[in-house]
């Protein structure tokens, strides 16, 4: 299924698509890696941190999708309009930051060498993701968006 919805931009190696695809797989790799644990040892430590990790990342994506839904703006190559308000005031990938923390949270399910390392390709290839729909907005935008990327962070508010 993700491939059907990412085929146009497996052909294009410039195109964040062809990123995204990747930090898709590996995300899910590594949910279904850890899968059989995902409900072991509620209240460890590892466990709680897991679980406000994935709350993280479904208020990014709800307060991110919910800004492009009201901006009309559901795709970022079709949209002309440079949304800063909300949680983009703050951050300006926050779907991509939402990945990052659903990653972290199926990681920390349980935490070992395998699991690190689709952690590692995951939060390589949303960066790289990120950085490719950077540059397409700078083209797009212009001064606008460096301007707007010089008073936010890219993925967590007031850190990176």
């Amino acid at each position: 299924m993700i491939v059907y919805f990412s085929r146009s931009h497996l052909r294009n190696k410039h195109s964040y698509g062809y990123y995204r695809f990747f930090a898709f797989e590996f995300i899910l790799l590594l949910i279904v890696t850890n899968l059989k644990v995902w409900f072991n040892d509620p209240f460890s430590l590892t466990q709680i941190l897991s679980w406000l990790s994935l709350l993280a990342s479904l208020y990014l994506a709800i307060s991110g999708f919910g800004l492009l839904g009201v901006k009309k703006a559901a795709d970022t190559v079709e949209s002309t309009v440079l949304i800063d308000s909300g949680i983009y005031g703050k951050i300006r990938h926050p779907l991509y930051s939402s990945l990052l923390f659903l990653a972290l949270g199926a990681f920390l399910k349980k935490p070992e060498l395998f699991p690190a390392i689709l952690l590692f390709g995951a939060a390589f290839t949303t960066f790289t993701t990120a950085r490719a729909e950077e540059s397409l907005n700078t083209e797009k935008f212009g001064e606008r968006y460096e301007d707007y990327a010089g008073r936010t962070k890219m993925f967590v508010p007031y850190l990176f």
